[in-house]
């Protein structure tokens, strides 16, 4: 059963426009309709855009899902090749979790007033990795 571009949004969740998207992207390859011309999605179509619309919502990025797409496309996947996507998107989530630990750390301080004064903002501090122990990091002299 084929799905107008309407239809074919709503069953996975997506806007129109997400779904054009993904068409441009060539993540989608909707057939045409034979008598209209009209495109015309399939329930593959439909899993391949939730895939795509819930790998980008876990961070991972465009080249990320087409790299993932393209290695499903090819069947039996090397395990080299799947190995090397998945140790840079390890790399890339424990650089992540470190950056998101430093948030947690300066925001607390925030939260418990521990940054008062004259200093730099600790989310800042966090981000840039100059979150001091105390929690605050001293506004530099001009």
């Amino acid at each position: 059963m084929t799905m107008t571009p309407a239809e074919a949004a709503r069953a996975a969740g997506v806007p129109l426009s997400t779904l054009r998207y993904y068409e441009r992207r060539g993540f989608l390859a909707p057939e045409r309709d034979p008598n209209s011309g009209y495109r015309r999605f399939s329930p593959d179509d439909v899993r391949r855009a939730r895939f795509v619309q819930r790998a980008q919502r876990l961070g991972f990025g465009m080249a990320d899902v087409a790299a993932f797409l393209a290695l499903s496309q090819e069947g039996a996947v090397a395990s080299s090749q799947l190995r090397t996507v998945i140790d840079a998107k390890l790399a890339d989530l424990d650089a992540r979790i470190a950056d998101l630990a430093r948030m947690r750390t300066a925001l607390a301080a925030l939260a418990d007033g521990a940054a008062d004064g004259d200093c730099v903002c600790p989310v800042e501090a966090a981000l840039t990795g100059a979150v001091p122990e105390a929690g605050h990091a001293p506004r530099p002299s001009p």
